[in-house]
């Protein structure tokens, strides 16, 4: 591995990190905030599955370091946790469902053009 590896992955993740905050928003809007959760965690799915036979140093900046930073499962959680108790668990359990199958359709497709 190459000395500016690291760098690369926090340049990377700086990208990243700037990407998700523009999709899913800082606002005080907490239902466009999990649409972009959602947005970012699909995209990530597909983008890692995309990478899959990549290897060498820019897979590890790009890997980690971008999409790494660009999807948030801790997030993802807190607003599980937060729809649930806001609204209703049957809200919650849709969004954990839709995550999870249009994530790994994504990652599926992903696989499928790598």
């Amino acid at each position: 591995m190459n000395a500016l590896v690291p760098v690369g992955i926090v340049v990377a993740g700086f990208v990243g990190t700037l990407i998700r905050v523009t999709v899913a928003g800082l606002g005080t809007d907490f239902h466009r905030q999990i649409y972009g959760t959602l947005a970012v965690n699909i995209a990530g799915s597909f983008l890692l599955a995309r990478m899959a036979n990549s290897t060498g140093d820019s897979s590890l900046i790009l890997g980690i370091g971008a999409i790494g930073a660009l999807t948030t499962f801790s997030t993802f959680i807190s607003q599980v946790e937060r729809l649930g108790r806001e609204t209703t668990w049957e809200k919650a359990a849709a969004y954990v469902l839709a995550s999870v199958i249009l994530g790994v359709t994504a990652a599926l497709i992903g696989l499928a053009v790598a």
